[in-house]
């Protein structure tokens, strides 16, 4: 009788772990098992992995928090540095140095951004700025003064700011940790109660056929996702020792 390979699941990425719950349905689904008992649990996971996908999409937008909150960071200091570049040269007394300086201080001090608003208020704040200073005239001033290069990435990091800001989900501040690790879990238990049934079917219905074929094509998909965890072995395993093994094909 065959066996599925039973890679540990826990250690699975949760991208990984929904590509590996929603493959399996989808060929669990065209394998046309009638038995009453198989259905019932592909209903029960299907509708467990709708929760996986809920909160695993907004466990995405969460990871979309640290990116906004990195390139603000990021547009904050050069920012920063940039009117500090400025305000060197302004009063310097260098000629076109402080000219241009001079009149690049005057349009930052017109608004007054402070660094430490709040993100969307800066986010006004330095678009009006960046509109201001992005004229020719404007751009040749910060080009004589050394500043071109802060100003570029300056506008590129607000720019991400923008649009990260735009991709952020109404449900941001829900908590996703446990959430989501607890509809994996469920989605986990399904799949094993499934495949061990589907196994005991192998074994005891009058036509094993499309039991065993289902196991052996499943277990192609099986062997890939193993090697996946073979890579990442010299990291601690969290789950546990039995579920982790490939059992050999002498064994099955």
């Amino acid at each position: 009788m065959s066996k599925f390979y039973r890679p540990n699941k826990v250690n699975l990425r949760n991208a990984q772990h929904f590509t590996f719950i929603e493959a399996f349905l989808a060929v669990v689904g065209a394998s046309d098992f009638r038995q009453t008992k198989i259905q019932n649990l592909i209903v029960q996971l299907t509708a467990a992995f709708q929760e996986e996908d809920r909160w695993f999409m907004i466990a995405r937008t969460s990871e979309l928090i640290a990116q906004r909150v990195a390139a603000d960071r990021r547009r904050t200091n050069l920012y920063s540095r940039l009117y500090m570049l400025v305000r060197l040269w302004a009063g310097s007394g260098l000629g076109q140095l402080d000219d241009a300086a001079t009149r690049l201080k005057q349009v930052f001090r017109l608004y007054k951004l402070k660094t430490n608003a709040q993100m969307d208020a800066k986010s006004g704040h330095l678009e009006n700025l960046i509109n201001d200073i992005s004229t020719e005239e404007m751009q040749a001033d910060i080009s004589l003064i050394g500043g071109k290069v802060l100003f570029d990435e300056m506008v590129a990091a607000h720019q991400l700011v923008r649009s990260i800001r735009l991709e952020e989900g109404v449900q941001m501040s829900q908590k996703v940790t446990g959430a989501l690790v607890a509809a994996r879990k469920r989605c986990d238990e399904l799949y094993d109660e499934l495949t061990y049934l589907i196994e005991a079917f192998a074994k005891t219905a009058d036509d094993e056929t499309p039991f065993e074929e289902f196991i052996t094509r499943w277990n192609g998909s099986l062997m890939l996702y193993q090697e996946i965890l073979d890579r990442k072995s010299t990291a601690p395993s969290d789950g546990p020792k039995a579920d982790a093994s490939v059992p050999s094909r002498d064994k099955q």
